[in-house]
C-alpha cells in the first residue's frame, strides 16, 4: 500500500512539470510555425527569389550541359583524390546526412529554443520542396551513371541534397556571426560537404554547387524573416525608435 501510494504522489508532482513543459513545446513549435510561413511568402512569392535563383541555374546549367563537369570530375579523380581527401570527406559528409542533421537541430532547438537551430531547420524546410523539384526536373544524373546534362525529369540527381543540407547550418551561422574571420570560417565550412560528394565521384562540381546555393538563398530568405522589427538609434537629443514591417 505505501509503494502504490508513494507511487500515486510521485506521479500527481510530475504531472505538472510535464504538462508545462509540453505546452512551451507546442507554443515554441506555433511561433516557429508562423514564422515559417512568413519565411515562405517571403521566399516563394518575391520575384527576386527567381531572379536570383535563374542566375545560379544558368551557371549550373553552362557546367552540366557542356564538357566543363566532366573535366573537372576526371581532373580530381585523377589527380586531386587520394586516401587523405576520402578521409575528410568520411567527415565533411556528415552534415548533409539528412537523418542526423535535422534531428540534432530539431533536439536542440526543443530542448533551448536555440535560435540558430531554429533558423536552419526553417531555412532547410524552407528550401527543401524547392531542392527536391530542382532534382528532378534537371535530371541530371550521377558520374556513375554517365553525363550531367539535364534532361528534365529522367533523373533525379540535378542537384546535391547533401550539399544543400550540409550547408544550411554552416551559412546560418555564418550570418549570425559578426566577426569576420569567424564568419568566413563558417562560409568555408559550408563548402565542405558539397566537396564531400564531388571526392566521393557521387555529384558533378554543377549539382554540388547548386546544393550549396539554394542553401544559401534559403539562409538569406530566414535572415530576412529574422530581423527585428524594431531598432533603437542614438540621437543628439535622445533616440530614434524606428519600425519595419516584414511581410
Amino acid at each position: 500500500m505505501r509503494a502504490i501510494i508513494a507511487v500515486i504522489f510521485t506521479v500527481s508532482f510530475s504531472i505538472a512539470p510535464l504538462a508545462a513543459r509540453a505546452a512551451g513545446v507546442l507554443e515554441r513549435l506555433g511561433g516557429a510555425g508562423e514564422r515559417l510561413y512568413g519565411d515562405y511568402r517571403a521566399f516563394y512569392l518575391d520575384s527576386n527569389t527567381y531572379l536570383r535563383l535563374g542566375g545560379g541555374l544558368v551557371v549550373a546549367g553552362a557546367l552540366a550541359n557542356t564538357d566543363a563537369d566532366k573535366e573537372v570530375r576526371d581532373y580530381y579523380q585523377a589527380n586531386i583524390r587520394s586516401s587523405a581527401t576520402d578521409g575528410l570527406s568520411d567527415f565533411a559528409r556528415i552534415p548533409g546526412e539528412a537523418l542526423f542533421t535535422v534531428p540534432a537541430l530539431a533536439a536542440l532547438y526543443l530542448s533551448t529554443e536555440n535560435p540558430w537551430a531554429e533558423r536552419s531547420l526553417r531555412a532547410l524546410f524552407l528550401g527543401g520542396p524547392l531542392g527536391l523539384f530542382l532534382r528532378s526536373a534537371t535530371g541530371g544524373g550521377r558520374p556513375t551513371e554517365g553525363g550531367s546534362d539535364w534532361k528534365p525529369f529522367l533523373n533525379n540527381n540535378g542537384l546535391s541534397g547533401h550539399s544543400f543540407i550540409g550547408a544550411v547550418p554552416f551559412i546560418t551561422a555564418a550570418k549570425m556571426e559578426e566577426r569576420a574571420c569567424v564568419k568566413w570560417l563558417y562560409y568555408g565550412g559550408s563548402a565542405l560537404p558539397a566537396l564531400s560528394r564531388i571526392n566521393d565521384d557521387e555529384h558533378y562540381l554543377s549539382q554540388a554547387a547548386l546544393g550549396w546555393y539554394l542553401a544559401y538563398l534559403s539562409a538569406s530568405a530566414v535572415e530576412k524573416g529574422s530581423a527585428p522589427a524594431l531598432s533603437i538609434s542614438p540621437y543628439k537629443d535622445g533616440a530614434f525608435v524606428s519600425f519595419s514591417l516584414i511581410y
